[in-house]
């Protein structure tokens, strides 16, 4: 059941991941979690490629499949997320010169000293209920001239597609915390929920405006021909917002 609530404290959310984790790691791992692996996964990785050189933190990292992924850009990438599940499940699934730390992004902003070339939050933007903070943590950790890398649910068209377009709490215009079975297309019930915050799309560029950062570009990713037929239904609008954002050289 879909359920706007009034309050969400970020220890439940993080709880909802812990749950979700082993589900999450197996979706994206056995491929079907489409959207992760031909929508989202191939946006992300052409723009940290062509991003500047240099560490790279994966913030809000789950399960820590990107951050295997994003190896290959640098030998110096971070991956960090508060649920502890999913950083555990992290750490035994993957190696090398990826390291893992179990802490929010305020947590982690103010516990290291050490500035990242590029930051990657894939789906993670709007599952966090304080999003000023969120991002005044994202310019904290960033060089200047680095960059940030973020998808979202798209504000416009995501509510029409999880279904609660049409309830009576909803109002495109206000942050709304909404709490619901969790599910991907093809497995529309895993039987945990999860929570995540409309917000409208100028909420969010306030939020980086506020925290210094400029907007160099956002897309709105579609299913390439090949992948359309992945999927049991086809998408009538975009379901995701990509953007990237830099933190100047100078102020």
């Amino acid at each position: 059941m879909i359920k706007n609530v009034s309050h969400k404290n970020p220890n439940e959310v993080y709880a909802e991941w812990d749950a979700l984790a082993p589900i999450r790691l197996k979706q994206i791992l056995s491929g079907k979690d489409v959207t992760y692996n031909h929508v989202l996964s191939p946006l992300i990785h052409e723009l940290v490629s062509k991003s500047p050189k240099g560490p790279i933190l994966d913030l809000g990292c789950g399960v820590g499949v990107m951050t295997d992924e994003l190896a290959k850009y640098n030998s110096d990438v971070t991956g960090v997320d508060p649920s502890k599940i999913s950083i555990s499940l992290a750490k035994s699934m993957f190696f090398g010169n990826v390291k893992f730390e179990t802490r929010s992004a305020e947590e982690y902003a103010q516990h290291t000293k050490k500035r990242f070339s590029v930051i990657v939050s894939n789906m993670v933007l709007m599952d966090a209920i304080f999003l000023d903070s969120f991002v005044d943590s994202v310019s904290k950790l960033l060089k200047r001239g680095g960059v940030f890398i973020f998808s979202i649910t798209h504000p416009c068209f995501w509510p029409d597609y999880y279904g609660y377009l049409d309830k009576d709490w909803f109002e495109y215009g206000k942050e709304i915390i909404v709490e619901s079975p969790f599910k991907i297309s093809n497995q529309q019930d895993c039987r945990l929920n999860s929570t995540h915050v409309h917000r409208p799309l100028h909420r969010y560029i306030s939020a980086f405006v506020g925290a210094g950062l400029e907007i160099d570009g956002l897309f709105e990713p579609l299913p390439s021909d090949a992948a359309k037929n992945l999927y049991s239904k086809p998408w009538r609008f975009p379901r995701y917002l990509v953007g990237q954002c830099r933190l100047p050289k100078k102020i």
